[in-house]
């Protein structure tokens, strides 16, 4: 499974349960650091995920993408920015409509877990290959 990207029955489950909106080039969904307001599916088109400290950072995803999952799940922020590369059409889903999804199909549940998992393995990559950025050599010794 691709790094956010749901596997095709939750795609469908989440498209049919999504309000469908239409996003131009360089909108952007949400911003790090703001309150959660729900999730994004990418039904066609691409977005971009950083942490808004250095672009080479980004990762762009595209169909089947799950953008915002843990901040809607968790109700706190948005630890990333996401900004649409492409004219998009996407899924969205208030906290509220992914829990009374997520109640009548408990099984999505251990999809969404795997796809956290990913997250948070990538993101670890990401503040590492950042943090190692940030230490010259003489400071990797001091105690």
């Amino acid at each position: 499974m691709a790094l956010y990207t749901a596997p095709i029955n939750l795609q469908t489950a989440l498209a049919q349960q999504s309000e469908k909106v239409w996003k131009p080039k360089g909108s952007v969904l949400f911003q790090r650091g703001t309150e959660a307001f729900g999730m994004f599916v990418v039904l066609s088109g691409k977005v971009r995920l950083d942490f808004g400290v250095d672009s080479a950072f980004s990762r762009s995803y595209g169909p089947g993408a799950l953008l915002g999952l843990p901040a809607t799940l968790t109700g706190r922020k948005y630890s990333m920015t996401a900004v649409v590369t492409e004219n998009d059409e996407l899924g969205f889903l208030e906290r509220r409509a992914l829990d009374g999804l997520l109640r009548q199909h408990p099984d999505y549940c251990h999809t969404l877990l795997e796809i956290l998992g990913e997250k948070m393995a990538e993101n670890q990559k990401i503040a590492k290959a950042l943090f190692m950025r940030e230490v010259t050599p003489a400071q990797e010794y001091v105690v």
